[in-house]
């Protein structure tokens, strides 16, 4: 939940930072034309981006405060103890690299525009553009701080992993059946040293491999709630069909 909370507070400010932008583009009148091409483009991506953002994380916040809340019916629940897991940690680690990854995209990004935009006019432009690359390092390094202090407070906590009707809460993460243009297409147990609950995504008719994968560790004495959940998620799925 609060990594959702985070994300919409920062969908918000990419939002401001894309009026800011365009407010900029008409006050300075002296820019180059260049330059205020590169503003107004700058702009547009960023309130389209925060405009989205926004609207995708906002969505998720409320479904996962509804879970949480028990406002939104839930099926079932279970709880991991610290380290007892080895497909939960392996889970925080590719979603740290991922939000690591992504973080340091925008980064790129951001330098790119910077640069553009300190070559596209005079002096005083080429300054704003090497400030604007410093904030933007700033702001990569504040983020680099939050993300590994977010994954350490995550991995010394229990993780409650809560089945809803139409959706799946797992390690702070929520995870629809239906899930941006994938489709649950199936639901397996997989019974080995570490029983898993597997939910197998994938493009439809179009495609008949799996593209995604949310696999959720299954606790010894929550076996059968597993098995039923997978009855009962396929039986969803096959009155989806109808």
């Amino acid at each position: 939940m609060k990594k959702e909370y985070t994300c919409c507070v920062f969908s918000i400010l990419v939002l401001l930072l894309g009026i800011i932008f365009s407010i900029s583009g008409f006050v300075l009148e002296t820019l180059p034309l260049s330059s205020k091409s590169a503003l107004s483009i700058c702009s547009f991506a960023c309130i389209f981006v925060g405009i989205v953002l926004f609207a995708v994380h906002h969505k998720k916040y409320i479904a996962i405060k509804n879970l949480l809340s028990g406002n939104t019916p839930v099926i079932a629940r279970w709880t991991y103890p610290i380290n007892s897991s080895e497909t939960v940690n392996r889970f925080m680690k590719e979603e740290k690299h991922y939000s690591i990854a992504t973080a340091t995209l925008i980064l790129i990004l951001s330098l790119i525009f910077s640069l553009i935009f300190a070559y596209s006019g005079g002096t005083y432009v080429l300054y704003l553009g090497y400030i604007f690359a410093v904030l933007c390092l700033l702001i990569f390094i504040i983020a680099l701080r939050f993300i590994n202090a977010y994954y350490a407070a995550l991995a010394k906590t229990e993780n409650t992993v809560i089945f809803g009707e139409d959706c799946i809460y797992f390690i702070d993460e929520l995870t629809q059946l239906t899930r941006s243009f994938h489709l649950l297409e199936d639901i397996n147990i997989y019974i080995g040293k570490e029983n898993l609950l597997i939910f197998e995504y994938g493009f439809g008719d179009l495609d008949d491999s799996s593209s995604f994968t949310l696999t959720v560790p299954i606790p010894p004495d929550k076996l059968n709630i597993a098995i039923h959940l997978k009855d009962y998620y396929r039986s969803v799925l096959h009155s989806d069909d109808q």
